[in-house]
């Protein structure tokens, strides 16, 4: 079995499978993305592997904000 990573492009910083991404890149994201990102998050998600469209929708737009402002391109993790 694989190590859960942080969900930034590029990072493969092993964080807790409850967790989106490591410190560092969890607090380049604005408050509100994430406040956002915990209000769609269901406890338990990472052990049922069955996030809702919600918690993916905000969890990529995240994503896709991280690497505008790093200015790195690549596949989602998710």
């Amino acid at each position: 079995m694989t190590a859960h990573t942080c969900h930034a492009t590029g990072c493969d910083t092993p964080v807790p499978p409850r967790m989106f991404m490591c410190k560092r890149h969890w607090f380049r994201l604005p408050k509100h993305m994430r406040d956002d990102i915990w209000r769609v998050y269901r406890p338990g998600q990472e052990v049922t592997k069955d996030p809702s469209p919600e918690y993916l929708a905000t969890a990529r737009a995240a994503i896709r904000w991280l690497e505008a402002k790093e200015g790195v391109q690549g596949a989602l993790k998710l």
